[in-house]
């Protein structure tokens, strides 16, 4: 009898594992950002309606993380939205009973970012780890991009110095009753006028689906505030190694900011001067953009991702491979191990790497789909 039951065990395995390999909806993780988030990421998905009032300004929408849910009954992109609603329940799964996802893919709607770094993959002896990330611009933005040209650094960090421990001492003040909250924004956005970090750095508007690229880590960069030129923010399309801000992002400025409760942010000004690369030709934003190339838009050490222009029905081989399918124009049907999927602008699908093929047909014209695949995997 135990002979036999091994062989059983296996083919059930077996079994189940083809039974989920197919194409899954991806119910997104909605995070609320009251201060710069908006409502592009649910009119982007069609989701402006009233249930959708409730859940406030969304800097970010998780397009694929290590806790992604799949739509297991729901097969229409349209139909998810009561997913978010009530979290899933018994229509979802999580990714990772599928397999380990070293991905996080986001929708962001960003402004007024920290100015910040993540360190060189390739760095040993540091608490900090590494964290690769790659911006696709859905509408024009406005960024900071690598320090400017002959820029003093050690000037450049006694402001950041001065600037925080003048934001700590107006915290101090309004903890104690000293200043209003209003005062000490008002007196924390003067000062950071007149000092103006921004001089060490380079400014640059980005046109809608540019692609930057810093996986190589220790480049400078921040998403920037400028109602003229880009009155909705950054909206991203952003592909990053996951890792947590705590354990991968190093700050070194938070531009003049301070919460309702009157903190601020606890900034790494010296670790960022540590681990910043100032040489020239890195920090150009001509060496950091990245050009389309046939089908494919970006390849690096960690992660790849390419356009689909479907005219007509195409076959995809996952080559052993997960892949994360976003709907950037138009609408599309998937098609893998016997299961239609109809997924839309705004809208993503989850590819386990045991499904060998899928095929992928437009609904409508011109529709346009980013495949994004781990290299590492």
């Amino acid at each position: 009898t135990l002979a036999r039951t091994k062989p059983i065990i296996y083919d059930v395995c077996v079994t189940l594992k083809h039974r989920m390999s197919r194409p899954y909806l991806i119910i997104p993780q909605f995070i609320e950002q009251p201060t710069w988030g908006g409502d592009y990421i649910l009119k982007l998905k069609d989701w402006d309606g009233a249930q959708s009032q409730s859940m406030g300004k969304i800097g970010q929408s998780h397009e694929l993380s290590s806790t992604s849910l799949l739509a297991i009954s729901v097969k229409n992109s349209v139909e998810l939205q009561p997913l978010i609603n009530n979290g899933g329940d018994k229509q979802s799964m999580l990714v990772s009973e599928l397999e380990p996802i070293n991905l996080l893919i986001k929708l962001n709607q960003a402004r007024g970012n920290s100015f910040q770094l993540h360190i060189n993959p390739h760095t040993k002896g540091t608490k900090w780890k590494p964290k690769p990330e790659s911006w696709y611009f859905l509408e024009n933005g406005s960024i900071t991009l690598g320090v400017a040209p002959g820029a003093d650094m050690s000037q450049y960090k006694n402001i950041c110095v001065e600037i925080d421990t003048f934001m700590n001492s107006l915290s101090r003040q309004v903890m104690h009753g000293e200043l209003s909250l209003e005062q000490a924004r008002l007196k924390a956005s003067d000062f950071v006028q007149v000092k103006n970090p921004w001089q060490f750095v380079n400014k640059h508007m980005v046109n809608k689906h540019d692609l930057i690229d810093l996986s190589m880590g220790a480049i400078h960069h921040s998403w920037e505030e400028d109602m003229e030129n880009a009155p909705l923010g950054n909206v991203v399309f952003e592909v990053q190694i996951e890792a947590s801000d705590d354990e991968a992002t190093i700050r070194s400025f938070d531009q003049g900011k301070i919460k309702d409760d009157g903190s601020v942010r606890k900034l790494t000004i010296d670790d960022y001067f540590i681990h910043l690369d100032s040489d020239p030709t890195h920090n150009d934003i001509s060496y950091l953009k990245r050009s389309r190339e046939k089908n494919n838009l970006l390849s690096t050490d960690y992660y790849a991702v390419d356009i689909i222009e479907p005219k007509e029905k195409l076959i995809i081989q996952t080559e052993g491979k997960y892949h994360h399918l976003y709907v950037r124009d138009g609408s599309v049907s998937i098609v893998g191990g016997g299961i239609v999927v109809m997924v839309r602008k705004g809208h993503s699908c989850f590819i386990p790497s045991s499904l060998a093929q899928y095929t992928v047909e437009k609904i409508e014209p011109n529709s346009v789909v980013l495949k994004t695949y781990s290299v590492n995997t």
